[in-house]
C-alpha cells in the first residue's frame, strides 16, 4: 500500500515534529551512522539531555519507520550508539530493544509512537545507570548469541540433556555432520535418538564430555575466552584441583580436533542451555617452527585424560573457547518450555494402542504432544490409499503395515518417543505381542471397533494377565458420535453397552437406512465419513487419557463426542429417544456428555 505508506509517514513526521522538534535525516546521513537505510522508508533525529557514558556527547534517539508502519512500530537507535554487550537491551548499531512481544498497541492511532519514545529514554538513562544489569541473566540468549560468530558450515546443535538435574556431570555426544552435534544424558538416549532420525551410531562421531552447570548467569564481560577459565570454575565448584582436572579431560577425551561441552545456566526465568567449542591449539616445541603444521592439541605429548596437573592449566590457557549455537529439544521444552505439569505423569507411562486405523492413528500425535513417550502399537493391516482421507498417514505409506508406518513416522517426528514392539499381525495371534500388551503397558487403548478383539481383551483381564486400564474407543455410523469408555482394571464393564454380538445397546443416533457401503471386494463394506468429523473425538479420548495417566482411575469413565445436528441431518439421522431418556438431552449437539 504505497499511497497509504507515504500518508502514515507524512503524519508520523509532523507528529515527531510537533512533539520532538524532530528533523528527517537525509538517507547519507543515515548511512554515516551505519543503519541501513535500505530497511526504512524515512528517519528522524532526536535529541535528548543524556550523556553518553563513554565521550560525554549528549545522547539523541533516532527514530526509523519501516514502510509498514504503523502496523510495524519504528525501530529506536541510539547515537553515539551505546555498546552492545556492555549494556542489556542494546542490539547491533545502538538498536534498542524497548517492547516486549506482548506489547500491543492501536496501528491506527499513531501517538502510540510518543509512548514508544518515552519509554525509550527512560529505557537509555536506566541501563546507563546500571539498573538494568540483572536483565543480562533473564535474557541471556540474546546477549550470548551476539559474543561469537559462528562459522557459515557450522549446524546448529540439539541438547536432549535434562535440566532438571542441575549438577555439573558427564553426559554423551555425537558429532554428526548431516545432523551436527547433538547432546545426551546417556548412551542409550543419544543411540535411540540418531536412529529414529535415521542415523546408525558409531564409536567413530561418538563421545563424551561434560554439562557445567551454573548456579547464576555470566554477564558479557565474563564470558570464557579460553578452557583456563573453565578450569578455574570447574576447581571452584569442585573445590579440588585434581577433580577439575578429571572435568576437563573428559572434554579433552574426544578424539575430535575441536571438542565441544554445555553450559547450563539457572536464571529467573528458568534454566538456560548454552554450548561452547574449543578452539585452536597450542604453540609447541612439537612442531619444530613449522608454521604451516597445524597447532598441537592441549594433549600433546600425553593422553588427553592423563595430563600432570602441573602442565595442564598453561595448556588450557593456550586453548580458545568460543560458544556454539544449541537448541533444546528435550521434551520438557519442546511440549511446553519447562512449564507443562502434567509431563511427569506422562512420560512415565506406556500405552498400548490396539488398532491404528481413522482413531487409533490420529491419537498418536496427540498423546505425545500430551508428554506420552513409550508406545507399544498393534495392528494387522496396511495402509490402503483409500485410508489417507481419515488416517494420520499420507500416501508415503501406502501399502505399508500401519503399526510399522506410524512407528516410522512417529520417530522421525518425535525422536525421542520410544516404539517397544510394533505387531504386525492381529495383536491377540501373536503371543510376543499378547505378552509385551500384558507385561510392559500401563494403559491400553482400544480403537479397533471389533468385538472380537475386544472380547479377547476380556478373556485377558478374566485371566488375571491384564491388570491396566483399558480406553475402548469407538465411533457411531458417520461419525455422528465418538465413544471413550475407560474401563477400570480387572473388570469388563464395557462389555454391558452391548449384545452378545457386539451391537450397540443404545445408540446416541438412530438411522432408519442403512449406513455402510460395499466395496468391490467380496464380503467387503466401509464406513463413510470423514477426518474432520472424527478430530473433536480424538481430542477427547486424549484428554481422558491424560487425566488417567495424572490422576488415576477410582471407577470407570464414559464420555461422548456428539457431533453437531447440521451433520446429522446431513446423514439423514436423527437423535436416540432412548439414549435421551437415559443420559439427557443432545439437543444440537457439538458436545461432551459425560455418562460416567
Amino acid at each position: 500500500m504505497p499511497n497509504e505508506c507515504a500518508k502514515h509517514i507524512g503524519a508520523l513526521g509532523q507528529l515527531l515534529f510537533a512533539r520532538y522538534s524532530a528533523k528527517r535525516m537525509p538517507e547519507k546521513d543515515v548511512q554515516s551512522l551505519g543503519i541501513p537505510s535500505s530497511l526504512y522508508a524515512a528517519v528522524w533525529r532526536i535529541q535528548t539531555d543524556i550523556k553518553h557514558p563513554e565521550d560525554d556527547k549528549a545522547i539523541q534517539l533516532i527514530v526509523a519507520a519501516c514502510s509498514s508502519f504503523p502496523y510495524s512500530a519504528p525501530h529506536i537507535y541510539t547515537y553515539p550508539a551505546l555498546e552492545i554487550l556492555k549494556y542489556p537491551h542494546v542490539e547491533e548499531r545502538g538498536k534498542l530493544c524497548v517492547w516486549a512481544d506482548e506489547v500491543s498497541f492501536d496501528p491506527q492511532d499513531i501517538t502510540y509512537v510518543e509512548h514508544l519514545i518515552n519509554d525509550s529514554h527512560s529505557l537509555v538513562e536506566e541501563t546507563i545507570s546500571g539498573c538494568l544489569d540483572d536483565d543480562f541473566s533473564a535474557g541471556l540468549l540474546s546477549y550470548w548469541a551476539r559474543s561469537y560468530k559462528s562459522p557459515l558450515k557450522e549446524k546448529k546443535a540439539t541438547s536432549l540433556c535434562n535440566v532438571k538435574d542441575t549438577t555439573t556431570r558427564e553426559i554423551h555426544v555425537a558429532y554428526e555432520s548431516s545432523k551436527g552435534t547433538i547432546f545426551a544424558e546417556t548412551k542409550e538416549q543419544l543411540d535411540n535418538w540418531l536412529n529414529n532420525t535415521g542415523i546408525k551410531p558409531s564409536q567413530k562421531f561418538c563421545s563424551t564430555t561434560l554439562l557445567i552447570n551454573l548456579g547464576e548467569a555470566w554477564k558479557p564481560s565474563e564470558y570464557p575466552t579460553n578452557l583456563g577459565e573453565i578450569l578455574s570454575i570447574l576447581e571452584s565448584q569442585c573445590g579440588n584441583p585434581e577433580m577439575a582436572a578429571q572435568a576437563v579431560a573428559t572434554i579433552l577425551g574426544s578424539s575430535r580436533r575441536n571438542p565441544v561441552f554445555l553450559i547450563q545456566t539457572n536464571t529467573p526465568n528458568g534454566a538456560i542451555i548454552t554450548a561452547m567449542s574449543c578452539i585452536g591449539g597450542i604453540g609447541t616445541r612439537g612442531n619444530a617452527g613449522q608454521l604451516d603444521l597445524h597447532e598441537a592439541t592441549v594433549g600433546n605429548g600425553f593422553r588427553d585424560n592423563l595430563i600432570p596437573l602441573r602442565f595442564l592449566n598453561i595448556r588450557c590457557i593456550q586453548l580458545g573457547v568460543r560458544g556454539i549455537d544449541v537448541e533444546r529439544r528435550d521434551p520438557s521444552w519442546v511440549l511446553g518450555r519447562d512449564s507443562n505439569p502434567s509431563l511427569l505423569s506422562t512420560s512415565g507411562t506406556t500405552v498400548g494402542i490396539i488398532g491404528l486405523g481413522s482413531v487409533g492413528s490420529s491419537l498418536l500425535p496427540l498423546l505425545i504432544k500430551a508428554g506420552f513417550s513409550r508406545f507399544v502399537l498393534c495392528d494387522g493391516e496396511s495402509l490402503e490409499a483409500a485410508n489417507v482421507g481419515r488416517h494420520l498417514l499420507g500416501m508415503n505409506y501406502v501399502g505399508v503395515n500401519k503399526a510399522v508406518a506410524c512407528k516410522r513416522h512417529i520417530e522421525r517426528n518425535y525422536p525421542w518417543v520410544e516404539v517397544l514392539h510394533a505387531g504386525t499381525q492381529e495383536w491377540f495371534e501373536n503371543n510376543k505381542t499378547v505378552d509385551i500388551l500384558a507385561s510392559e503397558c500401563d494403559l491400553i487403548v482400544s480403537a479397533t471397533a471389533e468385538w472380537t478383539s475386544d472380547k479377547a481383551i476380556q478373556n485377558l483381564i478374566d485371566s488375571g494377565r491384564l491388570n491396566c486400564c483399558v480406553a475402548f474407543c469407538f465411533t457411531e455410523a458417520h461419525a455422528v458420535a465418538t465413544h471413550c469408555y475407560i474401563n477400570n482394571s480387572g473388570s469388563f464393564n464395557y462389555g454391558s453397552l452391548f449384545d452378545n454380538t457386539g451391537d450397540l445397546l443404545v445408540p446416541c443416533a438412530k438411522f432408519n437406512h442403512r449406513t455402510t457401503k460395499d466395496t468391490h471386494f467380496c464380503g467387503g463394506v466401509f464406513q463413510p465419513y470423514g477426518g474432520v468429523e472424527l478430530s473433536f473425538g480424538h481430542s477427547m479420548i486424549v484428554e481422558a487419557i491424560t487425566e488417567l495417566a495424572c490422576n488415576g482411575a477410582q471407577a470407570d469413565s464414559y464420555r461422548v463426542w456428539v457431533g453437531s445436528r447440521r451433520l446429522l441431518d446431513s446423514v439423514s439421522g436423527k437423535w436416540n429417544d432412548e439414549w435421551e431418556q437415559k443420559n439427557g438431552m443432545i439437543d444440537d449437539g457439538s458436545k461432551i456428555l459425560k455418562v460416567l
